[in-house]
């Protein structure tokens, strides 16, 4: 299944009356202190806002590319137009095409309250349900999310593809199997895994976990292709002031003051 196919025909679904709106602007990450943010935004002319993960983030030679491309390419354009851009196996169309469809996600989103079920109190950790008997799987190394873990479950499983963190030594478990995950009860995912398209094969390997969700600044699309393949919740950002969301964002300056977390639960 190609998930990213199905966010957009849950797209064109549900958000017909806004794929004309054309995109107002795509801004890239600043550099700052020779580093760079690993997201992209991307606004339409009714002031929507869309977050991606620039899957290119570790390429030094993508990541050079994505600095000198001239956003002007998609400015202008339909939202519907750009949004098919995330079908791309190009990694910086990829990423503009999800932002936009991220935006015209998260328009219906405001405009519709009541289509979903959001939870913007419960804390992530009580949520999914935590104690020590819990063997909690960690698909990307969220390192912030760590210790908290460790400190509610039994034992801590972490799935990740990059060689270099895969080589490090850490106090729980660290592995490339995707098979380990048949042995969570609980498992929180990345959104990154919807980009390149791997979600639909770890999905299989969860099928005994009472919770699976995915999470992440990504996850601002429409959640119904990801609760037809068993996800429990997805969690993703909901922007509480947009012009100060998009100031800090321009500018480099973290935006946790002008947005919030939001998981959207499956009904069910």
């Amino acid at each position: 299944m190609n998930i990213r196919k199905a966010l957009i025909e849950s797209v064109h679904a549900k958000c017909s009356g806004s794929l004309h709106v054309r995109v107002d602007r795509f801004i890239k990450s600043p550099v700052q202190d020779e580093k760079i943010s690993s997201f992209s935004v991307a606004t339409l002319e009714n002031g929507a806002i869309g977050i991606s993960y620039n899957l290119f983030h570790r390429d030094p030679v993508e990541l050079e590319r994505y600095l000198t491309w001239d956003p002007h390419v998609v400015v202008g354009r339909e939202a519907r137009e750009v949004m098919g851009y995330s079908l791309s196996d190009d990694a910086l169309e990829s990423t503009a095409g999800m932002a936009v469809l991220n935006a015209l996600s998260q328009g219906f989103m405001r405009e519709n309250p009541g289509a979903y079920r959001m939870d913007f109190e419960t804390d992530v950790m009580d949520l999914i349900g935590l104690d020590s008997t819990t063997t909690v799987g960690l698909v990307g190394y969220f390192s912030p999310m760590i210790k908290n873990l460790m400190s509610r479950a039994g034992e801590v499983i972490v799935l990740e593809k990059s060689q270099e963190i895969l080589a490090g030594s850490y106090p729980f478990t660290m592995t490339a199997d995707p098979a380990m995950l048949q042995r969570c009860d609980k498992v929180l995912m990345t959104a990154t895994t919807v980009l390149n398209d791997t979600l639909p094969g770890l999905l299989p390997h969860c099928a005994d976990a009472s919770f699976v969700g995915v999470m992440g600044p990504t996850a601002g699309f429409l959640p119904d292709a990801l609760f037809d393949l068993g996800v429990h919740a997805v969690g993703s950002t909901f922007i509480d002031d947009p012009g100060l969301f998009l100031e800090r964002f321009s500018t480099g300056i973290k935006w946790g003051d002008a947005a919030r977390k939001v998981w959207i639960i499956r009904e069910g």
